[in-house]
């Protein structure tokens, strides 16, 4: 069985980091251009609550559920119950976010709110069963509400266009944590146990995910804001779809070993790090490369509605390589081996970093592609000087 885990955990994980980019290209061919770009407006400020929502909670849970195997169900329920305050807060962020923006685009974000619910307790459970190596059973549910999911979002959006895709996305609640209410159910009437320093490492990993996070969903917030103009955000989302989900896919084989680093804790960091560097490298510039080769068949898929972005494209597979390397592996080496203060010290100062690219950028999209590549530079040598210092 534990010789099935990788396979587990890959299959679980192409589903799971698969499934916004499946929904993306079929709505491509079903939306207009300009509908397209609604719904990625909305599902920008979507991403980037629930980047703030989690609280640091699935961080934690995956780190206590690796390192103790002591009433597990009791620590699920006091991590539940601490991510409610935290979706309840969520909740009104977003409600408040959709006043920001046009009536065409702010019934998309209210219909985002249930589906905001069931990410944010999906994501908790799914660390709770990744720091347990329960991947065989996170893979049974995957494949099951990946294929309920895209089934309604595509049957739906055929027949009422855009807000057939709200309403998927409102009944989220229904496929997405009905395969896993018995777990879930089981751990609320299971008295919770209080674990120390688990508040603490929450709000410290919220505190660098959060940095990471803003670097990737404050780019499309200010381009709204400042073009006002829904392709204009079709056409960062193109733009970025792609080479972005190179950094995502990286991350869940982050996560994969996580609970492995978490166990090495004596192993000396920089050693680690050099012994995934050629591996790393190599898996990422065949990603680029690949990906590279389908920009040049732009013109038949997302089609000339989307040729404008093109020319982005190129610069974001660079970005999207920065950020599954070095700016992604270190700092979540650092997490790992107990030091989370320097994790988050590495996103804040990259954060810092881009924001004056991103106070300048107005609409231009080749701008925040730059902010971006600089601040992941800064989160690897920040990182990697933490990592040096650590192992003298």
């Amino acid at each position: 069985m534990e010789q099935r885990q990788p396979l587990y955990y890959l299959t679980a994980n192409l589903l799971h980091r698969s499934y916004p980019l499946i929904e993306t290209f079929f709505l491509t061919l079903l939306l207009s251009a300009a509908d397209f770009g609604r719904w990625s407006w909305a599902s920008a400020f979507y991403t980037g609550v629930m980047s703030v929502a989690h609280g640091g909670i699935p961080a934690a849970l995956l780190r206590y559920s690796a390192i103790t195997s002591e009433a597990p169900l009791s620590l699920l329920h006091y991590a539940l119950r601490k991510l409610l305050v935290w979706v309840g807060g969520g909740c009104l962020a977003l409600l408040g976010l959709s006043l920001t923006v046009p009536p065409s685009i702010r019934w998309i974000i209210w219909t985002q709110l249930p589906a905001l619910l069931a990410g944010l307790i999906g994501e908790a459970f799914r660390a709770y069963l990744r720091g347990r190596l329960e991947e065989r059973r996170i893979l049974f549910w995957q494949v099951g509400s990946t294929c309920m999911g895209l089934l309604l979002t595509i049957s739906l959006t055929l027949v009422y266009d855009i807000q057939g895709a709200a309403i998927a996305r409102a009944l989220q609640p229904v496929w997405g944590l009905l395969p896993i209410s018995r777990e879930i159910l089981a751990a609320l009437q299971t008295p919770p146990r209080e674990v120390a320093e688990f508040s603490r490492f929450s709000w410290l990993a919220l505190t660098g995910n959060l940095a990471m996070e803003a670097l990737f969903f404050l780019p499309p917030w200010f381009i709204g804001w400042h073009s006002s103009s829904p392709l204009v955000l079709a056409y960062w989302r193109w733009a970025t779809l792609l080479p972005f989900n190179i950094r995502i896919f990286f991350s869940q084989a982050v996560l994969y070993l996580y609970p492995r680093w978490a166990r090495q804790r004596e192993s000396s960091s920089y050693l680690l790090y050099r012994r995934l560097r050629p591996s790393l490298h190599l898996t990422a510039l065949i990603g680029v490369i690949l990906l590279f080769v389908i920009g040049l068949f732009w013109e038949i898929f997302p089609g000339e509605s989307y040729l404008p972005a093109r020319k982005y494209y190129w610069f974001a597979l660079m970005v999207g390589y920065i950020w599954s390397t070095e700016a992604l592996v270190l700092p979540n080496i650092l997490s790992a081996q107990g030091w989370i203060h320097h994790f988050g010290k590495s996103y804040v100062i990259a954060l810092f970093t881009a924001l004056p690219f991103y106070a300048l950028g107005g609409d231009r999209i080749l701008t925040y592609l730059i902010g971006m590549g600089v601040s992941g530079l800064i989160a690897a040598f920040t990182s990697l000087y933490e990592i040096r210092r650590r192992d003298k």
